[in-house]
């Protein structure tokens, strides 16, 4: 049954042609107006809702304009805007709803000509191929109603991945906690524990700008002084958000290597960022068990969802207006949808059996601390039991449960010998719209898994040697190169904690282009099904 889990700081405000207004639903009073959606604009960068804008005046003082609604028109349908037919010209006649689509058809092209421009170095416009735009177009297009299933995993060739295709750069004297590339496959961005920021050039490995971390409990500081536990990159490359746990949301200028905006809404650690795709709305998550959205294009707060029982440890977003997070030791997983002012609640908790020799062994999921979403329809979850979940939405049960997805440590005891417990999954990723999903834990391995042609199981294709604990992945393909970039932010402690302390590892971070076969086709390589 859907859960109400929207807050607001003030009543919101809904106006209508017919100059009404309604009231927010709550506890028997009328209900509320549909969300009016307004067109996107021509950068196409705002998508957020008329509705949501009017959230933006939130700091407005509410006195200031009780006097004002006392002298002047509520709103601009309750002013006389007639004009005369004397003074009416074709310049102040509105575009019809057929011109405005034309004219947002082609700024639309624009912008993608311009980002091809950009990502091919340089090229003149004459170089650029048709087939390149409208490639483009159909990708986003099935990318947004959520039927996009590209088939290629098997393309792949793991095997052929050893020490010299992996790229290392080190910069930060305490664990990596965070990573996020671009869509460009251009930069990097990488954060720590030591509360500082580093931008990457992803073909020569060096840093490009640094942002430094800043003592606990100094005031007014640009930056983070405790640890960065997420980023998260804008899909335009225009801005960065980071957050860290002195409860701070930074949002940064990609370009200009500075910081543009400050949050302190959350009252405990900023735990996840995303950007959903294409668009600057930002979700926040925390462990103060909520969630908050933001209009970076605007600078401003939305609304806040609540709902986790305990704190929130990961969060996942695609090109739909809502939102994926996991709850810790709750055990649950919730699908937040925005218009619909709902959530889904799944119950995780699931206990799997393992042949272990002659002994079978059952372990009980205690937490869920990752999560990543295949598609619209279908996302990953992990946690401290081992055990690698895959759910359908439509499903408050996983579909698939691997028990011990990344094998057994055995942790010496006097008293009772050799007890064997799970490594935890500390990280997921999934290559979007795919059948390709990335896990990290810290036994050695970054494993690559590949969702069955029937959606309804996970094997293991593939693992990759990485030294430490894996507290961060990013997998990407990027255009318009279509190479595959995985990155992997490695450290001797857990994001989370110091439960787990490696001694001998290095801080750093991992650049792997993931080779595919060369006797595949292009065919074969972008074979692609609807679901």
């Amino acid at each position: 049954m859907p859960d109400a889990f929207f807050s607001s700081s003030r009543k919101r405000k809904t106006t209508s042609t017919n100059n009404t207004t309604s009231t927010t639903k709550r506890g028997g009073k009328s209900a509320p107006p549909k969300r009016q959606r307004s067109q996107p604009s021509s950068n196409n960068n705002n998508t957020t809702g008329s509705g949501k804008k009017l959230l933006v005046n939130k700091n407005k003082n509410k006195k200031d304009s009780d006097d004002e609604d006392d002298n002047e028109p509520s709103n601009i349908d309750d002013m006389n805007l007639m004009a005369s037919d004397e003074d009416s010209s074709e310049e102040e006649i509105e575009e019809t709803a057929a011109e405005k689509r034309v004219r947002l058809a082609k700024a639309y092209l624009n912008k993608i000509q311009d980002s091809l421009e950009d990502d091919l170095d340089g090229f003149d416009a004459a170089d650029l191929d048709r087939d390149l735009i409208a490639d483009r177009l159909k990708k986003d297009a099935d990318e947004i109603a959520g039927k996009l299933h590209r088939r290629v995993a098997d393309l792949y060739d793991f095997e052929a991945i050893d020490d010299s295709s992996i790229k290392t750069c080190r910069g930060h004297q305490l664990a990596v906690t965070a990573v996020a590339l671009s869509e460009n496959g251009s930069i990097i961005y990488t954060g720590s524990k030591d509360g500082s920021i580093i931008k990457w050039d992803v073909k020569t490995m060096k840093k490009l700008h640094t942002f430094p971390g800043g003592r606990k409990g100094v005031k007014d500081f640009v930056g983070h002084t405790d640890h960065v536990l997420s980023l998260a990159l804008s899909s335009d490359n225009q801005y960065l958000a980071s957050g860290g746990k002195d409860k701070i949301l930074n949002i940064w200028s990609v370009k200009d290597n500075q910081r543009i905006s400050s949050f302190t809404h959350h009252k405990d650690a900023v735990s996840g960022l995303v950007f959903r795709k294409g668009s600057n709305q930002l979700y926040s998550a925390s462990h103060d068990r909520t969630i908050k959205l933001w209009n970076i294009d605007e600078r401003t707060y939305i609304e806040t969802l609540f709902g986790h029982q305990d704190q929130i440890t990961a969060i996942d977003t695609l090109g739909r207006e809502r939102c994926m997070t996991t709850g810790g030791r709750d055990k649950t997983a919730r699908l937040w949808k925005i218009v619909e002012e709902s959530q889904l609640v799944y119950r995780g908790g699931v206990t799997t059996k393992i042949t272990d020799g002659e002994e079978v062994r059952s372990f009980t999921e205690g937490s869920i601390d990752c999560l990543a979403q295949l598609d619209e329809d279908m996302f990953v979850t992990g946690g401290d039991s081992g055990t690698l979940s895959l759910w359908d939405i439509n499903r408050k049960k996983p579909t698939f449960s691997f028990g011990a997805a990344h094998g057994l440590k055995v942790v010496k005891s006097e008293s009772e010998g050799d007890i064997k417990t799970p490594y935890w999954i500390t990280a997921l990723a999934s290559l979007r719209y795919s059948d390709l999903l990335v896990s990290g834990s810290w036994d050695g391995f970054v494993r690559i898994w590949k969702l069955s042609k029937d959606n309804k199981n996970l094997s293991q294709i593939g693992q990759i040697p990485v030294e430490g604990v894996v507290n961060s992945i990013q997998i990407k393909t990027v255009f318009p190169s279509n190479r595959t970039l995985l990155v992997i932010g490695v450290g001797q402690e857990l994001r989370s904690g110091r439960w787990v302390r490696l001694k001998g590892v290095k801080n750093c971070t991992k650049v792997i282009e993931l080779p595919t076969f060369k006797s595949k086709s292009k065919t074969e390589t972008e074979t692609e099904t609807a679901l």
